[in-house]
């Protein structure tokens, strides 16, 4: 077990040019910092709140304490808060907004074995996908190829930090619980979903150019994950892997030991 760090890891070529770190750079020394302190369920103006200040959490966790995050996929409606229930119930922001409000949309949550402060391997962001295509129902077009290719980032804010991920990967995939089937503890469990990733074979998977196998252990990604619209059996899934870190907090300990071999 080591403390790694993943600016070790990543491969540089693999973000394809000094354009992807210009945009990067220029996020994280303020541009993007919007004053996302409004927790409606309206996305943000793109066109008028670049030159806002850093998001609000004082007063995102006056309104509702279980606000963590607020995430931004440049591009897309997607723009939000991000919860963790309190109390431990990963059902409940499935059918209550960020007000806590009963609401059919729910909100965009983490699940409580997730850590907040952004630290764990594979953070996992769930969120429902309604006909009016707020919440995650834009993470749908991120299967078609073209879509895919024009949309690189996600942002994501936390009270201390400013984070980039790039995208690397989208696919539809079995309906199971991400945290639960892969122990994201052990660096085994996490090659075995970076190993569906890369090696299960799909018409609908699209990963990157450049980044086929770029991923490792050693990185720490986010996974988006909304059910899937043609088929609401599975759930489609948009993974990033961190390549922006404000304040260089982002690190976790290393388990290469066999899991089994504990019990």
């Amino acid at each position: 077990m080591g403390k790694l760090c993943r600016y070790n890891y990543i491969d540089k070529n693999a973000l394809k040019g000094i354009l992807v770190l210009f945009c990067i750079l220029t996020f994280l020394t303020g541009c993007a910092a919007s004053d996302k302190s409004d927790v409606s369920q309206e996305p943000a103006n793109e066109e008028t709140d670049s030159e806002s200040p850093r998001v609000d959490f004082a007063k995102l966790k006056s309104e509702n304490g279980d606000i963590f995050a607020w995430i931004s996929v440049p591009g897309t409606r997607i723009d939000y808060p991000v919860c963790q229930s309190l109390d431990g119930d990963d059902s409940f922001y499935i059918t209550h907004n960020a007000l806590k409000e009963e609401d059919p949309k729910g909100a965009i949550y983490t699940e409580s074995a997730n850590l907040t402060n952004m630290c764990d391997f594979n953070e996992v962001l769930h969120g429902s996908s309604p006909g009016d295509g707020t919440m995650f129902a834009d993470l749908q077009n991120f299967l078609d190829r073209k879509y895919f290719e024009e949309h690189k980032l996600i942002y994501v804010f936390t009270e201390d930090n400013a984070l980039a991920y790039y995208i690397f990967a989208a696919f539809p995939r079995s309906n199971t619980r991400l945290l639960e089937l892969y122990d994201f503890t052990y660096a085994s469990g996490c090659q075995n979903f970076l190993d569906e990733i890369y090696d299960e074979k799909s018409m609908n998977k699209l990963v990157r150019d450049g980044w086929e196998h770029a991923v490792t252990p050693e990185n720490f990604i986010i996974t988006l994950s909304t059910q899937n619209r043609d088929d609401p059996s599975r759930q489609t899934v948009v993974v990033g892997c961190l390549v922006g870190d404000a304040s260089g907090t982002i690190d976790r300990e290393m388990d290469y030991s066999d899991p089994e071999s504990d019990w």
